[in-house]
C-alpha cells in the first residue's frame, strides 16, 4: 500500500554557485496545508531551472523514503 509520507514546496531564489548567480528551487519545506497539484506544479512551489525541471510531464516528483534513507546514512545527515 503506498501512502504519502509529506508534500514539500518551495519557491526559485538566486545563489551564487561557483562564481556565478544560478536560479534554484532546490531547498524545499514541508507543508501542513492540502495543496493542489496544477499542469505545471504544486501550488507553493517553482522550479528553478524549467529546461531540467518541471512542466507538464513533470509536474510532481515523488521520491521513496527508501532513497532518503539511503542519502541520510550516505551523507550522515537529514536529505533536504
Amino acid at each position: 500500500m503506498t501512502r504519502l509520507l509529506s508534500v514539500n514546496v518551495g519557491l526559485p531564489r538566486e545563489i551564487a554557485w561557483q562564481g556565478r548567480m544560478v536560479r534554484t528551487a532546490i531547498w524545499k519545506a514541508p507543508v501542513r496545508d492540502r495543496r493542489v497539484a496544477r499542469r505545471l506544479n504544486i501550488d507553493g512551489d517553482g522550479q528553478g531551472d524549467l529546461a531540467g525541471h518541471g512542466g507538464e510531464h513533470r509536474a510532481v516528483f515523488v521520491y521513496q523514503i527508501e532513497s532518503y534513507r539511503y542519502w541520510q546514512d550516505q551523507l550522515g545527515r537529514p536529505p533536504g
